[in-house]
């Protein structure tokens, strides 16, 4: 960025020496004036013809360069929810407020008569991942609600989805300018699944099922098999009971049949020597997981194998670890094969250290 004084050196030479360019005289005050002014300009402009390249756009500068181009809208995060047993005797109204212990919150989303036990469905209050909980973790009321004395939900919160990031946004905008969907085919079944909150990525087999058929195949947004309710939504919206009746956005004649990638899980083993050895043995241990679960989920449904060498390579990334040996992916050291319908998932992680 120039300075002011800078600009102004420039003015001034720019100027015919016939014009008195000393402080005081006008030609230094008024030239003085404009150089402050314009002083950081060069930045903004800059900045501006950064903005030209819609890769470096990012939020609503992005929503505005992708719609009015391909009609295509960021999907928005989505709400997780589920069901909630309640053990007492009294009335659990709409709205009413159950809890984790990490403090995500869920509301009763109906009136519900408990007369011994029952159950109640609950949304969670927070968009997003962070209400997908595990069995048994909606264990508290931060509101007291008369005759209700315990609640727990027997199974996992789910169904909750992040705001599409701005990378996959912009993906998704780059495969429909590239892979044009018109008339049914492969792309527009694609784009079709791509646009329900929560989907990754997915594969479209024609004729899966016979003629008049096509298949596709999902991950969620995460890399991992998309849940069953993930799975009727797509359904739902591209052929709703695979009738081919045109009630979605499939063409009369054509039956689309919706299903989730099938997982293959990874089994890894090694010998880690930790970076320090202060270090939990377990918190080491986790960041191996995290490490190798990130990897598989970015190959899901780009690559038909999972690379020995890069299971290497991301082990040496997790976060406290100096080195390993004795590696083993599924009990060998070879690449793993990966079906055109499956995607990796993370199997059992044994670590040992040195």
């Amino acid at each position: 960025m120039s300075a002011a004084s800078d600009i102004l050196q420039e003015l001034l030479a720019a100027m015919p020496d016939s014009y008195q360019k000393t402080i005081g005289f006008p030609t230094y005050d008024l030239l003085a004036a404009a150089a402050l002014r314009m002083e950081g300009t060069d930045a903004e402009l800059e900045a501006a013809k950064a903005k030209l390249d819609p890769e470096n756009l990012t939020g609503d500068e992005l929503d505005r360069y992708i719609f009015p181009r391909t009609g295509l809208e960021r999907r928005q995060a989505t709400f997780a929810h589920g069901v909630v047993h309640v053990t007492g005797t009294g009335t659990v109204s709409e709205g009413d407020l159950f809890e984790s212990g990490g403090g995500v919150q869920f509301y009763a989303t109906q009136a519900v008569q408990i007369t011994g036990e029952g159950d109640v469905p609950v949304t969670c209050r927070q968009d997003g991942a962070a209400g997908n909980l595990p069995a048994h973790s909606v264990t508290q009321m931060p509101v007291t609600i008369a005759g209700i004395s315990a609640c727990d939900n027997p199974a996992p919160m789910t169904g909750g989805y992040d705001e599409e990031d701005d990378a996959a946004y912009y993906e998704r905008h780059l495969l429909k300018v590239r892979t044009p969907p018109t008339s049914g085919n492969i792309y527009q079944y694609q784009s079709w699944a791509l646009e329900v909150a929560g989907v990754g990525r997915v594969k479209v087999f024609p004729l899966g099922h016979g003629d008049n058929t096509v298949d596709v195949v999902l991950v969620d947004s995460t890399g991992q098999p998309a849940a069953e309710e993930l799975v009727k939504s797509v359904q739902d919206y591209i052929d709703p009971d695979s009738t081919g009746e045109g009630y979605g956005q499939a063409p009369i004649g054509a039956r689309c049949y919706v299903s989730a990638a099938t997982g293959k899980a990874v089994a890894v083993s090694c010998t880690v020597s930790k970076l320090n050895t202060g270090d939990e043995d377990g918190t080491v241990t986790a960041a191996v997981k995290a490490a190798i679960a990130a990897y598989l989920a970015e190959i899901a449904f780009e690559q038909d194998f999972v690379s020995y060498g890069q299971i290497a390579a991301a082990i040496l990334s997790a976060e406290g670890v100096l080195d390993f040996e004795n590696l083993a992916v599924n009990g060998g050291t070879a690449n793993v094969a990966i079906g055109e319908r499956e995607c990796a998932v993370l199997g059992e992680v044994a670590v040992t250290y040195a």
